[in-house]
């Protein structure tokens, strides 16, 4: 049986626009916990409602991520205080990190959050993220970095990660992992998985010996790889990957369009 959410119970029907961004965020939520990125009822993936901007998507406070359908995403304003917001149902988590976001900056559409092992470890290196392969490169010279101030869960807290992101796309959480941002599901999602790639092979590199043994490429290639992936986009031009994992979540777990 189809899962009715608070929308639709209360007799409110999608948009067709809606609906496509929900089926595109559970599928996310699915991809994500089958590349074992997920923790437990934690970290969450949002997107702006396309026409109630003011609005954004984002799973159930108890649910996990392999649970997530398109008609479970809760619908929420950007702060506790807003009526829209589901009270107990969306996280503090949620509506400080996902809700600041969106409400501080119109151009970003979808934000994830994730902590990893690997991004949590580069998290909470000095060193940040480092030019060690072509994943890496194309965050050069273009992630934020926000130190660890506790859990967030105090609404004052959206004002110090808002200032730390800035206008940039990406965020390693110190001591705590990634918030990473985009246009779309699609983008945000590709920026995460080439982010966590990076962060897998740094910790893999530093594990064999550390950092003199290291090929360092030239400040002027990693400038052009850079800038090659700026050109392309972060989502290919023909869409092959976003089609090939919806044919995949199709096969594997068909339930995340419901």
């Amino acid at each position: 049986m189809k899962q009715l959410s608070p929308d639709e119970s209360a007799g409110i029907p999608f948009s067709d626009a809606e609906r496509e961004s929900r089926q595109h965020l559970a599928m996310a939520y699915r991809m994500i916990q089958r590349s074992g990125l997920d923790d437990l009822t934690y970290n969450h993936l949002s997107v702006r409602v396309p026409d109630r901007p003011d609005h954004f998507l984002i799973k159930r406070d108890d649910q996990l991520f392999e649970q997530v359908t398109a008609s479970s995403l809760l619908s929420s304003g950007f702060h506790a205080t807003d009526p829209a917001s589901p009270e107990g149902r969306v996280s503090p988590g949620g509506l400080v990190i996902h809700g600041g976001i969106l409400d501080a900056r119109p151009d970003v559409n979808a934000v994830f959050h994730t902590h990893s092992p690997a991004n949590m470890a580069v998290s909470a290196q000095k060193c940040g993220l480092l030019p060690l392969c072509q994943h890496a490169f194309i965050f050069h010279d273009c992630i934020a970095y926000h130190d660890f101030h506790g859990f967030e869960f105090e609404p004052q807290m959206r004002q110090l990660l808002v200032r730390d992101l800035g206008d940039a796309d990406v965020m390693m959480l110190r001591n705590h992992g990634v918030l990473v941002t985009g246009r779309t599901v699609a983008e945000a999602f590709f920026r995460h998985h080439y982010l966590e790639m990076a962060c897998r092979a740094q910790v893999a590199a530093l594990s064999i010996g550390g950092v003199d043994g290291l090929v360092w490429p030239d400040e002027a290639v990693r400038a052009h790889a850079a800038g090659q992936m700026a050109a392309r986009g972060i989502v290919d031009a023909d869409g092959r990957d976003w089609t090939a994992l919806t044919q995949l979540a199709r096969d594997v777990c068909p339930d995340y369009a419901a």
